[in-house]
């Protein structure tokens, strides 16, 4: 009888590389001989780029002591909140679709007060991760308790992390010792970014081993495999692009002119007033991604899926508002050796921007992957 694996990650039905790491998490620990399943776990409400900014947007207010309702005459939304809520309220159908094709999920939803009566011994470990979930901006830190962040609910010897992210260069000095006992506890940590090792080394001093992205982990043949057209899908050659913060007028201009340039057409895949191209599920992420000409991104999972799939690209930094989430992308880029292609560098050499020799990337990408998965795989023992 096969050993019983549970991850918990963050549970959503809108973002593309949430989806994909979950199902990639999945299949790289099923790879290694374990029954898999998601535990599925509710605390907060939707949190969609939208409410994360304005929630991020009221905090830097009350630190600033700025008056809310003046910013809010100063700052136009180009979209109307309604016409975005109805726009994620139509992709989550198309999400939960490709959820259930690929992910296995419990039936059962937990919380951090309703953590069901032996639920640590139905699984022989419990992996957190990957993706943003020990982010205190990503979670209501003031709701979600160390029992499902950090697995407190379970035996130290069944709790591990892989390509866990803090998302942010430094925690939060009032979530400091939460996260200091929850880091204790895990028997193994893994994570995903440089600044993670640092922050785990600086508040226990125990070394946290730096692993790539599981999406990374799965071959490109493997990714085509469930790659689907999308049926809006131009038939000539596209600029695709992705942006999950605001596109400044540079950007639009920057689009334009390479569109006019080469004679492509432009697909935006979060512009919700194009609800037909919004709706795009992640296996049409997958192939518009293999099929676009160049892809201009400010996603970390964008840029993973450019990589993987041999796509050319441009990295811009998103337009955040608190701490910057960059520092992912950064240690991305720096083990691919792929920091030339950050727009500030890339302007600089306009003739390349349609050019990236992959050959030296995928030599690292196997080197990389392989010592990712003997770190997974050491971790169970």
């Amino acid at each position: 009888m096969l050993k019983k694996v549970a991850i918990i990650t963050l549970n959503g039905y809108f973002n593309y590389g949430n989806r994909l790491q979950n199902f990639a998490l999945q299949e790289i620990i099923k790879q290694q001989g374990y029954d898999v399943e998601t535990i599925l776990h509710h605390e907060a409400p939707l949190i969609t780029n939208e409410n994360k900014m304005i929630r991020n947007i009221k905090r830097i207010c009350r630190l600033k002591n700025i008056n809310l309702k003046e910013l809010k005459m100063k700052v136009s939304n180009k979209v109307s909140a309604k016409k975005r809520n109805f726009a994620v309220q139509s992709r989550i159908p198309e999400f939960k679709d490709f959820t259930q094709k690929y992910i296995k999920e419990t039936t059962e939803i937990i919380s951090s007060d309703d953590i069901p009566e032996g639920l640590e011994s139905k699984y022989d470990y419990f992996v957190v991760g990957s993706d943003q979930v020990w982010n205190p901006n990503y979670q209501s830190h003031e709701k979600i308790l160390p029992a499902i962040e950090y697995l407190t609910f379970a035996p130290k010897e069944k709790r591990l992390s892989y390509a866990a992210s803090f998302g942010i260069n430094k925690i939060p000095s009032n979530y400091i010792p939460r996260v200091k006992n929850g880091l204790n506890g895990m028997k193994s940590i893994l994570v995903r970014e440089q600044v993670g090792a640092e922050i785990v080394q600086e508040l226990t001093g125990r070394k946290a081993h730096l692993v790539l992205d599981p999406t990374m982990l799965l071959t490109r043949e493997r990714w085509l495999s469930i790659a689907e057209p999308n049926k809006n899908k131009p038939a000539k050659e596209f600029i695709l692009t992705y942006f999950l913060g605001e596109m400044s007028s540079k950007t639009t201009d920057l689009i334009n002119s390479i569109s006019k340039k080469y004679n492509f057409e432009i697909i935006h895949l979060e512009n919700y007033k194009d609800i037909d191209q919004y709706k795009a599920n992640p296996s049409n992420f997958i192939d518009y991604i293999n099929s676009a000409s160049i892809f201009l991104t400010d996603s970390f999972h964008g840029v993973v899926f450019s990589i993987v799939l041999e796509t050319p690209f441009i990295v811009f930094k998103r337009k955040e508002i608190g701490p910057s989430m960059y520092s992912r992308i950064e240690t991305l880029l720096r083990t691919f050796n792929l920091e030339s292609r950050q727009l500030e560098l890339i302007r600089e050499k306009p003739s390349e921007i349609m050019s990236l020799d992959f050959s030296e990337i995928r030599e690292i990408l196997v080197e990389e992957r392989n010592k990712s998965l003997l770190l997974l795989k050491q971790s169970f023992i």
